[in-house]
């Protein structure tokens, strides 16, 4: 059984129209860098969760797209995308769109800090809004 850790886990307030959002920091996986090789220590998992959107807040046909990214740099600075469009929220229905979830493992060629970033279509404000990435131990 995974378990949370409160401690391992980002968040970011969703982009207020066509924007990208991206959290400040990201989450440490350790991963010792030996030159060119490196290796991740430890056996975990991540899960990214995208919030519940309303009609207002993402009409019929806009969407938001979540892409899992690593960086050297614990700011997130000059990222790598490394699983793009994992999440892709669409408005549909005059309903919104629904919650959804990714969970994955990182790769071998992944870099030190995991994140990811929302990037918007549409034309409301989610800012109120926040998708959120968690370890599972």
């Amino acid at each position: 059984m995974e378990v949370k850790d409160a401690q391992v886990k980002i968040s970011v307030a969703l982009p207020n129209g066509a924007a990208t959002a991206t959290p400040t920091a990201g989450i440490d996986t350790g991963k010792v860098d030996t030159g060119s090789i490196g290796y991740q220590e430890g056996d975990f998992e991540f899960i990214l969760t995208a919030p519940a959107l309303t009609t207002v807040q993402q009409p019929d046909g806009k969407t938001t797209i979540y892409n899992i990214i690593t960086s050297a740099n614990s700011d997130l600075s000059a990222p790598t995308t490394l699983m793009p469009a994992v999440i892709t929220q669409t408005g549909a229905g005059s309903a919104g769109s629904a919650a959804a979830t990714y969970r994955f493992r990182l790769p071998s060629n992944s870099q030190r800090y995991v994140g990811f970033n929302a990037v918007g279509s549409t034309t409301g404000d989610n800012s109120a809004k926040t998708a959120t990435l968690e370890g599972l131990f």
